[in-house]
């Protein structure tokens, strides 16, 4: 019917990369302090690192969304995720290169591949009538704000299971 949305099977991938990259920042919180305490870094590299990865999705968003008009949303959707993953292992790798700019850069790359919500937000105008339109982009915007609320309890569970002190063990 001239109600419903003509590509539902999209609508549900869009929602999982708008997920996938909001995920990708909040499971990272809760680990983000003591990683840059452990590389030697302070207040202020915790700053850079934060600011870097809305620094990333600034930088990437209008150029994702020339992608998007000249090859397609699922390449360009494809292109972000690969971007995430890089950006996931740099981020674990941070730990065994011990240097702050790198956790910068990690986050960055992080920030890139998660620079993506005017292209879903366009997809999903694209295939939505009209009239529903709003509450499709309201559910959009729930997933986004799902996946950076509960993901960085994920994060911290994670955090707490396996370092040393989330589990209570001296280090010393």
């Amino acid at each position: 019917t001239a109600d419903c949305i003509s590509d539902p099977v999209g609508f549900y991938v869009v929602c999982f990369v708008v997920l996938i990259g909001d995920m990708s920042r909040g499971c990272m919180f809760p680990t983000l302090w003591p990683l840059v305490e452990s590389i030697g870094g302070n207040s202020v590299t915790l700053g850079y690192a934060v600011a870097a990865f809305s620094f990333g999705r600034i930088l990437i968003s209008p150029v994702f969304g020339s992608w998007s008009h000249r090859y397609g949303y699922s390449r360009t959707l494809a292109a972000s995720v690969s971007i995430i993953f890089v950006g996931t292992l740099l981020y674990a790798q941070v730990i065994n290169v011990g240097r702050p700019e790198f956790l910068v850069l990690a986050q960055m790359v992080l920030g890139v591949g998660s620079g993506t919500l005017g292209v879903t937000r366009g997809f999903v105008a694209e295939v939505t009538p009209v009239r529903n339109r709003t509450t499709y982009m309201a559910w959009l915007t729930a997933v986004q704000y799902a996946g950076f609320t509960v993901t960085p309890l994920i994060g911290a569970g994670f955090y707490r299971f396996f370092s040393q002190e989330g589990r209570g063990v001296n280090a010393g």
